[in-house]
């Protein structure tokens, strides 16, 4: 029976795709912190009819690629410690059916209702009923970034991804322009901060 070979640009989009799906990875290969040996032995686990030196050819070329894009993640990393970050609490945010007459940090206007996270030190009694919804301990991270996040796409995919990699839930995410507001439960704010400000 005829073995037949894997064809190198195969080999390569397949790496590929592995990194995409794993951008912690991606990152750590393109900061030359991976043991690329190891990684290959890993992606060779998911596809065992690979040959492991076109793995470690492919994954040295994409090491030594060059970012005249800058839209690797080593750069999104820089934008990200850029930014300023701020933890807020003393929040609730308010989901209703109809606009409210709220003093809010944010609205987002859905189908079919509104979202408010308010401030719970300048509102005084919070509109209640059945048609509003109110989630009470939580935190919001604010972040404040470069201009250029506009233009660099995997922002806020790496903001997510750290918060996942601390089991971080994310309840509300704003990002407009380079702004970006993260809701979580009060509980996971401080770690929350820290996984974006000190990681």
């Amino acid at each position: 029976m005829a073995i037949t070979r894997k064809r190198r640009g195969s080999v390569e989009e397949s790496v590929r795709d592995y990194l995409k799906l794993h951008p912690e990875t991606y990152s750590f290969l393109k900061g030359r912190v991976v043991n690329v040996s190891k990684l290959a032995r890993d992606i060779k686990g998911k596809y065992p009819d690979f040959n492991i030196s076109s793995i470690r050819y492919s994954l040295n070329k994409f090491m030594e690629e060059s970012s005249d894009g800058r839209t690797d993640l080593t750069y999104v990393e820089e934008l990200l410690m850029q930014s300023k970050v701020t933890l807020q609490d003393k929040i609730t945010v308010l989901m209703s059916v109809k606009p409210l007459n709220v003093n809010y940090i944010s609205a987002t206007y859905l189908t079919d209702s509104v979202v408010y996270i308010v401030d719970e030190l300048k509102n005084g009694k919070l509109p209640l009923g059945n048609q509003v919804t109110v989630e009470r301990d939580v935190s919001a991270i604010h972040i404040f970034s470069p201009k250029e996040i506009e233009r660099v796409p995997g922002f806020v995919m790496r903001i997510t991804e750290r918060l996942y990699s601390s089991g971080i839930n994310v309840l509300q995410l704003i990002s407009c322009s380079n702004e970006t507001i993260i809701v979580i439960r009060r509980s996971d704010g401080v770690r929350a901060y820290e996984t974006l400000v000190l990681s």
